[in-house]
């Protein structure tokens, strides 16, 4: 079977239309591998940068340490205060399972964990805050610090946090510090 010339020019590319180079193709590679050059450098100085700032804010915050730390409180803190997770570290733990149930202790209890705000803006779970002799007296009625040492005991993500009586548990999302409070004073 032979096919006609009229047939054969049915089948022929247009004049006007280019055909595929190699060239072209190598060029749309390059292309590629510029952008995710690009991104590559882009995404390890951008978590470079992160881990500086990260590291300067949290510098000396390991497990092990003892930090100085300023907590900004009120007088109903002492009962308003609560945490809520299953961890349990060096005998340390939240007032309240996961599951925010009770567990029975008292905020006066040395080993029961509390959420706490630094002047810095830190938060930290700390137990041993109202043992202190300085809070068992008579509390200012405004808002005010106390200075502590802080002995970190461990670390924790699991943990949902309340700030007032009554008031839902919200999950912290970040990894917080657990650790005891001693020797706390009110600054005069």
């Amino acid at each position: 079977m032979s096919i006609s010339p009229d047939q054969d020019a049915d089948r022929q590319v247009p004049a006007d239309a280019r055909p595929t180079s190699p060239r072209l193709n190598a060029l749309v590679l390059s292309l590629l591998s510029f952008c995710l050059i690009l991104f590559g450098v882009w995404l390890v100085s951008a978590g470079k940068r992160y881990r500086q700032e990260y590291s300067q804010v949290t510098a000396g915050w390991q497990v092990g340490a003892t930090r100085v730390v300023e907590l900004t409180l009120v007088r109903a803190d002492k009962l308003s205060l609560a945490c809520a997770s299953d961890v349990s570290v060096a005998g340390l733990h939240c007032g309240f399972r996961r599951d925010f149930g009770a567990v029975a202790a008292s905020p006066d209890d040395p080993l029961v964990l509390q959420p706490y705000n630094t002047t810095g803006g830190e938060l930290l779970l700390g137990a041993g805050l109202w043992t202190s002799p300085d809070l068992k007296g008579t509390l200012p009625t405004a808002r005010f610090t106390v200075v502590c040492n802080y002995h970190i005991e461990g670390l924790t993500s699991s943990t949902a946090v309340r700030f007032g009586f009554g008031a839902p548990f919200s999950r912290i999302g970040t990894t917080a510090t657990m650790g005891r409070l001693t020797d706390c004073v009110l600054p005069r």
